[in-house]
């Protein structure tokens, strides 16, 4: 389920907008321009209407003309404020920018340290055990941690041409990560532009092979990284991991504003650090906040996927470079992860027989 599925006033809007456009047509006496998927989506959100346009359907040079017919037909229906319309998103226009990738998920974070790369990290390798072919993409350029989680050491290679990075590979995830590309210890200072071309190359010069699922750890927050990973790769949904606290959830609701705005949707909230048992007295202690994760999916309509406790066991396992799935697989936090990737592998066969998802 879309974020913004569940904001009732613009998605009655949006559909107010739809039903408006289908008065328009590009020829005398033919079909309409939603009909005719002139109009790939339109997203409202607090009057501020944007019409997004499929230029596989209409020339460039027609666009212009278009949008001046629309823009007054638009904005004539109570409740909007302004119209913009435009081609639409890049990231969506890109379907077929990743061959032989079925599947691209993004991990995401409002804050840092609440074990977003943690989470990645061992959904990858439990996807792996259960025979998908996993790729894991370390797009958290400032501070990538992915290789050290899994214990790689070393630089990429070339592939036998020169041509593309060959990835590593291991407990069966291929991974990559400007970490193995960067001398130990060097610092990484990108911004707009450099952030863009890094990342391409980080998506088109990299030999993934034939992938299921390729998951795309994020920086925390909101940033040029984030914008670039949505124009270079076709995301099928962003999954968030959030601590507790209020503070880390407040950051969360941005982060899901924005996905909703690109039409990305959210796939579901972990909430993880949810409680600290104590291991002399198994009482279990709320150190980073209570029920905040749980609160805010059951307010915006989002699936809880999971709520993890905080396990020192882990923060151990991560440091030494040994994923749970492999070095405690008969914890109960693995069998988390193991739910965690079912459920991920489950959603997407459901959506391509065509069922309905909750």
């Amino acid at each position: 389920m879309s974020v913004n599925a569940v904001v009732d006033p613009n998605m009655l809007l949006e559909a107010r907008v739809l039903k408006c456009l289908q008065r328009i047509t590009t020829e005398p006496g033919g079909a309409d321009v939603v009909s005719t998927e002139q109009v790939f989506t339109v997203v409202a959100t607090s009057g501020v209407v944007r019409v997004f346009l499929d230029p596989q359907y209409i020339p460039m040079d027609a666009m212009e003309e278009l949008a001046a017919t629309m823009t007054p037909l638009v904005k004539s229906i109570p409740g909007v404020d302004r119209v913009i319309v435009k081609p639409r998103p890049q990231s969506v226009q890109l379907q077929n920018k990743l061959p032989g990738i079925t599947h691209v998920v993004a991990i995401h974070s409002g804050k840092g340290g609440v074990g977003k790369s943690t989470v990645a990290v061992n959904l990858a390798v439990a996807l792996a055990q259960q025979g998908l072919r996993t790729g894991l993409l370390d797009a958290d350029i400032y501070g990538p941690s992915c290789p050290t989680m899994l214990g790689i050491q070393g630089r990429v290679e070339s592939t036998a041409d020169g041509r593309q990075i060959r990835p590593q590979q291991h407990h069966g995830v291929k991974i990559m990560s400007l970490g193995l590309l960067l001398p130990p210890g060097e610092a990484l200072v990108w911004r707009g532009s450099l952030v863009e071309q890094g990342l391409s190359q980080l998506f088109a010069d990299v030999d993934w092979g034939e992938l299921d699922m390729l998951l795309v750890d994020l920086p925390p927050g909101t940033s040029d990284v984030h914008l670039a990973v949505a124009r270079h790769a076709p995301l099928d949904g962003v999954l968030v991991v959030t601590a507790p606290g209020q503070v880390a959830v407040d950051d969360v609701r941005r982060g899901l504003e924005m996905y909703a705005d690109i039409k990305v949707p959210c796939l579901g909230l972990i909430e993880n650090m949810a409680g600290f048992r104590c291991r002399q007295c198994g009482a279990v202690g709320h150190v980073f906040g209570n029920n905040g994760g749980q609160d805010l999916a059951q307010e915006i309509g989002i699936s809880l996927l999971a709520r993890m406790p905080f396990d020192p066991v882990i923060a151990a396992q991560s440091d030494a470079g040994v994923p749970l799935l492999i070095g405690n697989p008969q914890s109960s936090s693995a069998a988390q992860f193991v739910q965690l990737a079912q459920h991920l592998n489950a959603h997407f066969k459901t959506v391509q027989t065509g069922a309905f998802v909750q």
